[in-house]
């Protein structure tokens, strides 16, 4: 009894050495995102720059547009204004806990990001006829579901979705309480090797890190997506880039593979990286995809 005795306050002196030490790192990378964006938010508490919009077309058509994990709708710029110079109307929403601050996004759970992207498309749906998916790697994961769930939606047009499995997500999404117990915050990988364009790059509006919960929640989005995919029957455009770090080329293959549609392509980028909607060859890629879709989805006239 005695060993246990001496040991106990090593122990909670170990404890809280630790809690204090998570605490601080947790505070510091907060307030590094805030200085960086230089409290610039709206009086919703959204980061300006990383703000939904609108781009009002001129016909019966609309498509929506879902950024990925931890960035925002500045993402999208390039395909929404190619759809948009087509005459389509774009929505591109704000995720929940997105673009706001790193407390926001701790706090944010997958069923929040899907059901928002649900409300778009439901919105879209009311004032359109004809109205479309799309989205860049965890926003593609959520147009398939939704793509999957919605007949009626009339194509899905994705940059680089997150459609694989990871084993180093999987060991984080499995460990995540005890993770959390020892650090609130987590770096979110190479930013250097996910935009190869410095530019693009610098000009990001990202948290740069993600908490070991949030890795379960983006693991449950990347299941549901990955299990949806045989129920995809609209025309489907996909754009991967052979050198992303994060998507394997096999993997990517094997999703595109296991898609229900039969009309799907798969067009292969090089020289960029994850967020191919920004790096280098991005308006390129954005003319290619409204080339596709144009091509599936032609406009109609607004009386027939």
């Amino acid at each position: 009894m005695e060993p246990f005795r001496s040991g106990f306050p090593l122990a909670a002196a170990a404890a809280a050495a630790i809690f204090l030490i998570r605490h601080l790192r947790a505070r510091a990378a907060e307030r590094a995102f805030d200085a960086g964006v230089g409290g610039r938010r709206n009086v919703d508490g959204v980061v300006a720059g990383a703000e939904s919009y609108t781009l009002a077309g001129s016909g019966t058509r609309a498509i929506v547009l879902l950024h990925g994990y931890n960035d925002s709708p500045q993402t999208m710029r390039s395909p929404a204004a190619a759809l948009h110079a087509a005459g389509w109307t774009v929505y591109v929403p704000l995720l929940p806990g997105h673009g706001r601050s790193l407390q926001a996004f701790a706090e944010s759970r997958a069923d929040q990001w899907i059901d928002a992207a649900r409300d778009a498309v439901r919105d879209a749906q009311s004032r359109h006829r004809q109205v479309a998916v799309g989205g860049l790697s965890l926003g593609g994961a959520i147009a398939t579901i939704l793509a999957a769930e919605q007949p009626a939606v009339v194509a899905a047009v994705l940059f680089a979705p997150f459609l694989v499995h990871s084993r180093r997500l999987g060991v984080i999404a499995a460990l995540w309480p005890l993770l959390t117990l020892v650090v609130k915050y987590m770096t979110g990988g190479n930013t250097i090797r996910s935009i190869r364009d410095p530019d693009a790059r610098a000009r990001l509006i990202a948290y740069g890190c993600s908490t070991p919960r949030l890795m379960r929640e983006v693991q449950h989005v990347v299941r549901e997506a990955r299990a949806a995919l045989p129920q995809v029957r609209q025309p489907v455009w996909i754009a991967q880039s052979s050198d992303d770090y994060r998507i394997p080329v096999s993997e990517a293959q094997v999703a595109f593979d296991h898609l229900g549609s039969s009309d799907k392509h798969l067009h292969w980028t090089t020289g960029n990286g994850h967020v191919i909607t920004v790096d280098y060859g991005h308006d390129e890629l954005s003319a290619e995809a409204m080339r596709w879709i144009e091509l599936r989805v032609p406009a109609r006239a607004l009386g027939a």
